[in-house]
């Protein structure tokens, strides 16, 4: 046995880790590894077990309550039907009000264990998750999209008051290492990351909005409006833009965004989210 995974073993028999979701102390598995084969890469369409990623700030049964979304969901928002049977389709909300971006697509749902982790992410400052949920993230962004269809890569912002009293912004932070993320898949996805540009300075949050916790639809999106810039127009035009943020739950915050850039000239925007609120 190699002396390095000896002294790691050695390490959580004496010093276990403590559970992100219920706080429990537990030994993470020895062999916390995010590739499914021996070559070290993995395929596009290769599940990112959570099992696997968050293996060492996860206990068992934490893992176990990870919700994933699965199809069938809308094909527009990316709500997860109550149904488990049956293809993608417009829901009844995107059809009365087609929305301004193309598609949202999320790695779980807003509940239970992915709640509790984004909750210590982004209010109790533990960044040391933001690399796991960068992987988990990227993995579900080549199983949706083809990297070649997508120009540029926009977090949604903080106001400058926010950014200054988190300390980060967490959306950009589940995107900032994706060039590199993509290193571990073949050489498809390799070849295509080389064009995969991640900006932060483009999109501006230009109006210091209360928080959106606890608002209804209509109060989100009344609250929102009109909260984002786009400072470079020739940075958007004609471009395709994948937009990300933490959680999608009215779709309010992210609508307001796709406006923004849509306005400044984008070919077009699509949404990915950590969580998708039931």
């Amino acid at each position: 046995m190699p002396v390095i995974r000896l002294l790691r073993i050695l390490n959580d028999m004496l010093f276990p880790s403590k559970c992100t979701g219920c706080g429990a102390f537990f030994h993470p598995p020895v062999d916390s590894v995010q590739s499914d084969d021996s070559s070290g890469e993995v395929h596009k369409r290769d599940v990112m077990k959570i099992e696997k990623v968050m293996a060492p700030f996860l206990c068992q049964e934490c893992i176990s309550d990870f919700v994933p979304v699965e199809s069938p969901v809308c094909s527009a928002c990316g709500m997860v039907f109550e149904s488990r049977t049956g293809y993608d389709h417009l829901c009844g909300n995107c059809i009365e009000n087609p929305k301004r971006f193309g598609k949202a697509r999320a790695v779980g749902l807003y509940d239970k264990t992915l709640m509790d982790v984004i909750h210590s992410f982004k209010y109790k400052g533990k960044i040391q998750l933001a690399r796991p949920l960068e992987e988990l993230l990227f993995n579900v962004f080549v199983r949706n999209w083809d990297i070649d269809d997508i120009d540029i890569v926009l977090p949604v912002p903080l106001h400058l008051k926010r950014f200054r009293q988190r300390g980060f912004n967490q959306a950009y932070l589940l995107v900032r290492d994706w060039p590199e993320i993509a290193g571990n898949y073949n050489a498809e996805i390799k070849r295509s990351a080389v064009n995969l540009t991640v900006e932060r300075n483009i999109l501006f949050r230009v109006v210091s909005t209360q928080p959106q916790t606890g608002l209804g639809r209509k109060e989100r999106k009344e609250n929102i409006r009109g909260a984002f810039s786009v400072a470079d127009k020739s940075k958007v035009e004609g471009k395709k833009v994948l937009l990300v943020d933490d959680v999608y739950t009215t779709g309010a915050t992210v609508e307001e965004c796709a406006k923004a850039i849509l306005e400044r000239g984008a070919a077009g925007v699509d949404v990915l989210t950590l969580a998708r609120a039931a």
